[in-house]
Formats: structure tokens, sequence, C-alpha cells
């Protein structure tokens, strides 16, 4: 089998992660055991050392070492269903651990999965404990349910990207408001049902129309990217950052107090304003609020554009903090 390029390895993948625990999956190995009359099936992926199992049903494993796997060589021909009769009769397997063990397998067939750039990335396969053959019929439709297979995964995958499309703003390659929006909601329901606390931040980039009117809106769409890129790269990995909206970003510090935010975003203020700007110093003006003192999100993103306005009254570049109410 050709070794597949890193882009293909990257689609095998989120095909993959896109299959996990589908019921859609289920049904159809459900029904490939049906149709061929076989205790056990499975939708199966390869990688370097391993045949993961990625739907199944009649088995307890998730994955088996390639080495040991029918699948590999199913796979070497795309364009039939290997059947073997009785796998104790085959000089491939006839000493593969599956076969030997108690009660091991006898019979295999298995239709190649490819995806629609042509790779092959598994198989749908069923198994029995005792020899057998498939009619033309059930090898057919095995074919078709492999298709099935397949067109299932990319459009689980192409409704996932979609989904990330939808919640990735378009500039900045980071979160943008609906995606904010609903980590925010869930937050703050978090943070009621559990008592664990979180701090907001509303964050402006200073006197920024004015760099847009003095160097152009491609300049002042390459600086407010920078900005995206610092706070991304020195958030916590924990934390989640958004554009909220022109040259406003937002900020969500989960299990944080305000001493803590504080201290966080002092060091985001001070990367910025450090920053080495080609045209123009740029900093930015923060306002904090802790969920501590709400019971209202609403309330909350109030209190947090407020403590904005004092920044930016105060001077800019600088952070100011909610801490009573």
């Amino acid at each position: 089998m050709p070794k597949a390029t890193q882009s293909n390895q990257e689609n095998k993948s989120s095909l993959v992660m896109a299959a996990q625990g589908d019921q859609n999956l289920q049904d159809i190995i459900q029904l490939a055991c049906y149709i061929c009359d076989s205790p056990v099936a499975m939708v199966t992926r390869v990688d370097d050392t391993e045949l993961n199992f990625i739907a199944k049903v009649g088995v307890s494993a998730s994955s088996v070492a390639r080495k040991d796997s029918f699948c590999v060589y199913a796979m070497e021909d795309p364009a039939t269903v290997m059947v073997v009769p009785d796998a104790r009769l085959d000089h491939r397997f006839s000493a593969n651990p599956m076969v030997l063990a108690e009660s091991g397998y006898r019979f295999y067939a298995g239709s190649p999965l490819i995806s629609l750039t042509g790779e092959v990335i598994g198989t749908i396969c069923v198994f029995d404990y005792v020899p057998k053959q498939l009619n033309q019929k059930q090898i057919s439709s095995l074919q078709a349910l492999s298709r099935q297979v397949i067109a299932m995964l990319e459009l689980k995958q192409m409704s996932e990207q979609l989904h990330t499309i939808s919640m990735t703003d378009a500039l900045t390659g980071i979160n943008n408001r609906r995606a904010f929006d609903q980590k925010f909601e869930a937050e703050f329901a978090r943070w009621q049902r559990t008592g664990q606390c979180f701090v907001l931040a509303l964050i402006d980039i200073d006197h920024f129309k004015s760099f847009n009117d003095s160097f152009g809106h491609a300049e002042g769409d390459q600086a407010l990217s920078q900005v995206a890129r610092l706070f991304q790269q020195h958030c916590r990995n924990y934390d989640f950052f958004a554009r909220y909206g022109g040259e406003e970003f937002v900020l969500i510090l989960p299990g944080t107090d305000s001493a803590s935010a504080y201290k966080t975003l002092e060091k985001l203020r001070l990367i910025v304003a450090n920053h080495h700007w080609s045209l123009r110093q740029l900093t930015v003006s923060i306002g904090v609020a802790s969920a501590d003192l709400f019971n209202d999100k609403h309330k909350l993103l109030e209190a947090a554009d407020k403590m904005l306005y004092q920044a930016k009254a105060l001077g800019r570049n600088r952070c100011c903090i909610l801490s009573t109410i």
C-alpha cells in the first residue's frame, strides 16, 4: 500500500475522530452481521502500528496489532471484498493468534473503505467462528455498506468543519462572538451549578481608529491579528479567548480569583505594550469583573464593560478590575 502524504494522514485521522461513538455506524455493522450471518462485525482503520475498531459488535477489544490484522490484506485490493472461507487453511492466517485462540476465528470478509481522495483508510468486515462462504449478493451488499460508511464519515467530518468555521473569526483565526456567547453561557451555568468561579475580561486596542486612519485598514487588520496572536500565545491553555467585535476581544479565565486574574491580565497587557510594533506602538485597555459578584451573566458582562471604560478614562494602557460592588 503506498505511503500516505501528511495531508492524507490528517484526513484519515479526522475521519476517524468523526466516527467515534456514532450510532449510525453501529447500525451499519449490525446490518453487516445480519447480511453476512456473522456474529462479529467492525468498522476499522489502520495506522502505522495498529488496526483500530471505530465501531464494533461481538468483540470487546478496541484494536489489534497491525501485523495480526486480516484487514491489512483486504486493503491491498480496494476494488474487491476479500473473503477468507477458512482461516486455518489459509497460509496468511493459519498461525494468526486470533485464529489459534480457543474459539478462534475461521471466516473473514472485509470490504475496504475508500475516502473521496482515493485513500484506503480501513475496512468494514465480518468474522465468524465457523468456516463458510458468502454469495455474490452478500459480497455486493458488504461493498455497498462500505460506501455508506465513507459517506457517513465524510458528512460528519464536513458538518464538524462547518461548525468550526462558524465559530472562528475569519480575520484572526481565533474564536468569534458566537463561540464566546456559547462558552460564556456554559461557564456561567457551571459557576451557578458548582460554585467554580471565573473572571471575565474585555480587551480593547487603544486608539485603533486613528491607527487605521493613519496606516490604512490592511495594516490595521495585520495589527489586529498580531494582538490576537500575542494573547492567544500567552494565555493559559485552559483560558478562552475570542474576538468580541471590531478591535475588542474577550477573555474568560476559569477557576480564577480576582487577584490571580489581575496578575495574568497585567502580564498580557505588558506583552502587547512591549512588543516591537513597526508602524506605531499599540497598547490595550482591559476591564475585568469576577462572576462571584453576580447572579446574572448580563450584569457581569456589563460590569466588565464599565471597567473597560474606566481603564480608558484613566489614560488607557491599563487594567481595571471590579472586586466589589
